[in-house]
Formats: structure tokens, C-alpha cells, sequence
């Protein structure tokens, strides 16, 4: 690459052409330097997943015989181990031992969590890889600087921001390379895409800040082109920048998300036309061809799903209201999923863009066939704002309406649950359209004589009313339709709604909390739910009233199941939260899992907004 001495480079009249020299060479230098260490970062994690996913491979899942004991105490553990031999004892505290550091390395790492303002934390390991990225970027920047003059750092740090813009675009896409290597969902991905992008906004803010401070005029001079294209690509990132603020982001998301592509897009050629004319359009450029990428795969998946050369395949989709807030859309398509990913899909005639996506998780799964013929797609998606809110409008007035409907994923990557022996499914208000699936996948293999360690699932849904009830109840039916001697499914649902009541007939028992007694209850149900309504729901699943205490539910699991332990949430974040501070001590901690006590592994589903 040819490196132009021009005399604009220089933020100082007093430079010789031997410093510029200096500084052009050490600039391209820690350019490549700092592109050396993320690429070692990324071949590590990518090793750690490959590691990950051999032992996986290579390790059978553990099936317990079907007549051995559900449950198991500690004090059983401690009775076997006193009359075993010396061998087996070493050999039983050694992987006691590990699964003690194992545990430690989760809950630090994993769950405890770092508040950024009020509503948003980030984890242990989130920031630990913000705060390097940061530091390598600073050090990279300010090294051989001669005392931090400006004339050495201002350029460098235009070019180690614009040689991040391809990995930034990359942590942002759908599809990226870093995902595979790493295994790590894209929507995780996304805390990384923030804080880069960020960096790299102050850096280019470093790069014009100091050029402007030095007041020479060929700096201020915006009547030449790659001047003005430099001015234009950093109002564009600086407005995109703000408008990615949490509240403004949450705010209005649409407007966002419309604003931030043409923003970037805009940031990006504009930028490009700047550091070409100085030879660096090189470090720029890819960042279009990562999101091209990106997009060209998005687009062919969609045209797969839709199938649009059959006329005869449906390009519609059924809109239907549950509830008073909660729309069951339904499409027909031919395609695969694993249970707990998620889609985006694209409703032209709802949406304020032809082409506007929002994700949702599919809350259905596959059906077995025999052909490639379609299956059904279900989402459960909670009417809010903006589209969630036009759709549940649509649905209100035509209830079984159908819309032109696109859909593009699957996408996620959630956990293997056929190694657990015990499976905790905790799911808030519409967050049960991605637990739901996992139950029914769960109980289908088991009917199925798969392979699968589950002998156990604990379903835990929490909503505000009984409305819910109706709309839930044959799918939670046919899941307890599928239960053997091997399998156990204990489903409760909570209403935690001051209104909403639950009534004790004949038979029916219910709980106020998972703490106490069975008790009676003799109240009358609300109007919407027939008595006979919940005495047909109840010999499926349990209804308790006010909210789970997750804190006494959980360490009960986790001190009676024979095996390791899977937690997986979805819903609000204080829900997620309270898991969390649970999981994070007790039952879970290092110290219980040196007693014997299996090791847990927590999944929270959620998508960042």
C-alpha cells in the first residue's frame, strides 16, 4: 500500500518529512499489530467451541434406567460414599472438585451481572471483553506517540477505527463467520457490536477533534470533495450514534432501525471516498461486502421459505387473538427448526416498510414427516407498540384474518437439553413461546424412545389472568399425554393478576405458594373462565395464584435430581434477574456442588433491544 506524504497529513507546519515517515510507517504497523490480537482472540474461542462440540460428539447422553429413583438426597450420597473404596471416593471428590470450579467459573463469569443505568446490565464476561477491546484499541493507538503528540495519533486513530468497521458490520449480522466459530448467538453478539461501535465513534472523533484543534486551514477547508465526504460520514455515525441510545432506541425502535441502516450505510461510502483519496479505502470497503453478505443470505432464505415459484404454496399467514393481548400467527411453510430458535418475519401489509423484520421465537415444532411437505410455524407474540400493536388491532377486528407474510430464519442456537436429567422451564407472559417448544420437543422424545436423560421437566409459566388458560391448555394436554414411567412433567401455572382469582372445585387443589401446604380455596372464578373450564385444566397442570417463589422451587430441583440440572428462562428481565441471584448461591454454589449436589446449567433467552 502506498502511503502519501502530502503535507495535510500533517497536523504540525514544524513536521519534517523523516517524522511523517515515522508515523506512516508505525500507523499501518499497529493497524496490522492490533488485527494480529483479535485474530488470536477469535482462534482461541473458536478452539474452545470446537473443544466443546467434540466432547458433545463423543460423549453419550447418560440414560438413567427407567425404575431408578427420581429423587435423591444428600445425606444418600454421603452414606454411599462412606462405605465405597478409597479409589472411588478419590475419584468422586476429584470430579466433585471440578464441577466446584466448573460451577464457580459460571456463576462469576456468567451470572453475575454489572448495571449500566437502570435497566440494563451487562455480564462479567461481556464486560471483561469490552473493557480488553477497549484497552487493546487505546494501546495500539498511543503507543510511540513521542509524548502523545497529536501529529502521531490523529491519522492512527482513523485507520484502526476504519480497519474495525468490517468486524463491527460483522458482530451486527444475521449471519457471521464469528457466530460459527465461536458458537455464540448473533443476538448475543450484539452487547460487542454496541461497545465496538462506540469505540470506534470516539476514535473518529479523536481523528477530526485533533485536526480541527490545529487550526490549520487545509483542515478546515471543506471545499474539496474527500473533505466533505469525511464531514458527511462522521455526521452520519455521530447521528447514528445517538439515536442507538437506549431510551431513544427503545422508544421508537422502527424509526431506529430504518434510521441506523441508511445512517451506516451512508457513514460507510462516504467514508470510504474519504480515506481513499489518501490510499485507505482498503480498510473500509469490506465492511459493505460483510453486509452484503449478510443481506444476500437473509434474502435467499426468505425466497426459500416462500417458495414463491409454487403457486400453490401459501404466502399468507393466519392472524388469530388468544387473549385480550397475545396474537397466535400461524403460517405454512416448508422448512426446519430446532425448538427455541427464532425467525423475523415480514408482514407488508401491517408493517410501516414493505421489508420491515422483527424477530420472534417460534413457538411451535416440526413436524414429523415423511415428505418434504409444509408444516405449521407458530408465533405467540404480545401486542405492544408499533407493529405487535397494529397487528393485535388486525386481529381484534378480524379474528382468523390472513395477511401476506415473509419469513426469514431460523435463527439461534439453543441448548442441547437431552443431557439433563432434570429440566427447569420458567417462562413470563409471552417468554412461554419459547419454553413451550422445548417441553413438547422433550416429551415428544421420550414417546418416541429417543435419546434423551431427561427424567424430569418442571414447567413454570407466569401470567397476569386466566384468559391465558384457554389458549395453552391443549398444547400443555398433549405434552402430559406423552408422559411415562421414565418421564415426570409437572407444569404450573401461576396468575399473578390482584384480580385474577382461583377457585378450589371439587377436586381441584390449589397453592398460594410453592412453600406451603396444599390448601382449599372456595372463591369463585372470573367470568371469562368457566367453573368446568378449570376443573378440565387442572388434571393437566397445577394453577396456583401470586407469583412462583423461584428461590425455594429452584434449590428444591436442584437438591433432589439425581443428575445435572437445566434452567432456561424467558421473559421480563427482573424474572431473569431473580433466576440469576438464585442460581448465584445456595443449591448452586461451589461449596454444594463439593457436597455432591449436580451442577447446573442456566440459558436465559432473550433479545436485545
Amino acid at each position: 500500500m502506498s502511503i502519501t506524504d502530502a503535507p495535510i497529513l500533517s497536523s504540525r507546519a514544524t513536521s519534517t518529512a523523516a517524522d511523517r515517515l515515522i508515523r506512516n510507517h508505525k500507523q499501518v504497523a499497529h493497524v496490522r499489530q492490533l488485527w494480529i490480537f483479535l485474530g488470536s482472540v477469535l482462534a482461541f474461542l473458536t478452539l474452545v467451541n470446537v473443544i466443546r462440540r467434540l466432547v458433545a460428539w463423543f460423549t453419550p447422553i447418560t440414560e438413567p434406567h427407567p425404575g431408578s429413583e427420581a429423587k435423591i438426597s444428600i445425606e444418600k450420597i454421603n452414606d454411599q460414599e462412606k462405605n465405597a473404596p478409597a479409589r472411588r471416593v478419590s475419584s468422586s471428590m476429584a470430579r466433585r472438585g471440578l464441577t466446584a470450579v466448573v460451577s464457580g467459573f459460571k456463576i462469576f463469569f456468567f451470572r453475575w451481572r454489572i448495571p449500566f443505568g437502570s435497566d440494563f446490565t451487562v455480564s462479567v464476561i461481556e464486560q471483561i471483553f469490552i473493557v480488553v477491546y477497549i484497552v487493546a484499541m487505546l494501546i495500539w493507538l498511543l503507543v510511540d506517540t513521542r509524548n502523545l503528540m497529536p501529529m502521531m495519533y490523529q491519522d492512527r486513530a482513523a485507520l484502526i477505527a476504519s480497519s474495525q468497521i468490517p468486524l463491527i458490520v460483522a458482530l451486527a449480522g444475521k449471519n457471521n463467520v464469528i457466530s460459527w466459530l465461536t458458537g455464540v448467538s448473533h443476538e448475543k453478539l450484539n452487547v460487542l457490536h454496541r461497545a465496538a461501535a462506540r469505540t470506534n465513534f470516539m476514535f473518529f472523533w479523536i481523528h477530526a477533534g485533533t485536526r480541527i484543534h490545529s487550526k490549520l486551514p487545509k483542515n478546515l477547508d471543506l471545499s474539496h470533495n474527500w473533505m466533505r465526504s469525511g464531514a458527511i460520514s462522521l455526521t452520519a455515525l455521530t447521528l447514528a450514534t445517538i439515536l442507538s441510545i437506549r431510551p431513544i432506541r427503545r422508544a421508537a425502535f422502527e424509526f431506529f432501525l430504518i434510521a441506523h441502516i441508511i445512517l451506516i450505510f451512508i457513514f460507510i461510502v462516504a467514508g470510504y471516498y474519504h480515506a481513499r483519496e489518501l490510499h485507505f479505502g482498503g480498510y473500509i470497503w469490506p465492511g459493505l461486502l460483510v453486509w452484503g453478505f449478510d443481506r444476500t443470505l437473509r434474502f435467499s432464505r426468505t425466497v426459500l421459505n416462500g417458495r414463491f415459484w409454487n403457486r400453490s404454496h401459501p404466502s399468507d399467514a393466519l392472524v388469530e387473538l388468544v387473549s385480550e393481548d397475545t396474537i397466535r400467527l400461524t403460517m405454512r411453510r416448508e422448512m426446519s427448526w430446532t425448538p427455541g430458535q427464532h425467525a423475523y418475519v415480514v408482514l407488508p401489509s401491517v408493517s410501516n416498510l414493505p421489508f420491515e423484520a422483527h424477530p420472534f421465537t417460534i413457538a411451535s415444532i416440526p413436524e414429523e414427516r415423511s415428505t418434504n411437505d409444509e408444516t405449521d410455524v407458530v408465533f405467540l407474540i404480545r401486542g405492544r407498540d408499533g407493529l405487535t400493536k397494529r397487528l393485535r388491532e388486525l386481529a381484534r377486528k378480524n379474528h382468523g384474518y390472513r395477511v401476506p407474510a415473509l419469513l426469514d430464519g431460523p435463527y439461534g442456537m439453543p441448548p442441547d437439553l437431552r443431557r439433563f436429567t432434570t429440566c427447569v422451564l420458567i417462562a413470563g407472559g409471552s417468554g412461554i413461546s419459547y419454553t413451550l417448544p422445548l417441553l413438547l420437543n422433550l416429551a415428544r422424545i421420550n414417546a418416541q424412545n429417543g435419546s434423551s436423560a431427561v427424567r424430569r421437566i418442571v414447567f413454570i409459566w407466569a401470567i397476569r389472568d386466566t384468559e391465558h388458560l384457554r389458549w395453552i391448555s391443549r398444547a400443555l394436554t398433549d405434552a402430559m399425554a406423552l408422559t411415562s414411567s421414565s418421564l415426570v412433567i409437572d407444569p404450573r401455572i401461576y396468575i399473578t393478576g390482584k384480580k385474577a382469582v382461583v377457585a378450589e372445585i371439587s377436586n381441584v387443589t390449589t397453592r398460594t405458594s410453592d412453600s406451603e401446604s396444599l390448601s382449599s380455596s372456595g372463591s369463585t372464578l372470573k367470568k371469562e373462565i368457566s367453573q368446568s373450564d378449570i376443573l378440565e385444566y387442572s388434571r393437566s397442570f397445577t394453577i396456583l395464584h401470586g407469583r412462583p417463589n423461584l428461590d425455594a422451587l429452584l434449590n428444591e430441583e436442584i437438591q433432589m435430581s439425581p443428575g445435572q440440572i437445566a434452567v432456561n428462562v424467558a421473559g421480563p428481565s427482573n424474572l431473569a434477574a431473580s433466576v440469576r441471584r438464585t442460581l448465584s448461591s445456595g443449591s448452586s454454589s461451589p461449596m454444594a456442588a463439593l457436597k455432591g449436589i449436580p451442577s447446573v446449567s442456566l440459558h436465559i433467552e432473550t433479545f436485545g433491544s
